[in-house]
């Protein structure tokens, strides 16, 4: 899996495109989706300059996202493989 990542409290210029990311696997009551489209906000921006005490670096910036589910985990049933999502 490819993500861009800060891996560093050093705003924009510290976001840096990994290609080596495993892919992940939904946990319980978990679903993993494929980003299409990606908005970085005003809080990714706090995230990325390390605003937040509790951000563990290395992160992936991304409040604001739409895709699709491509895996449940166990106990997950509102959702299924190939449902669009939003996060809000």
């Amino acid at each position: 899996m490819k993500a861009y990542e800060v891996r560093e409290p050093a705003g924009l210029d510290g976001l840096v495109l990994n290609r080596e990311r495993p892919d992940p696997k939904p946990g319980h009551r978990q679903i993993v989706v494929r980003i299409r489209a990606a908005a970085l906000n005003y809080r990714d921006q706090g995230v990325i300059k390390g605003a937040y005490g509790y951000t563990k670096f290395p992160v992936i910036p991304l409040s604001d996202g739409a895709g699709e589910v491509v895996a449940v985990g166990p106990g997950v049933t509102q959702f299924k493989p190939g449902d669009r999502v939003a996060s809000t």
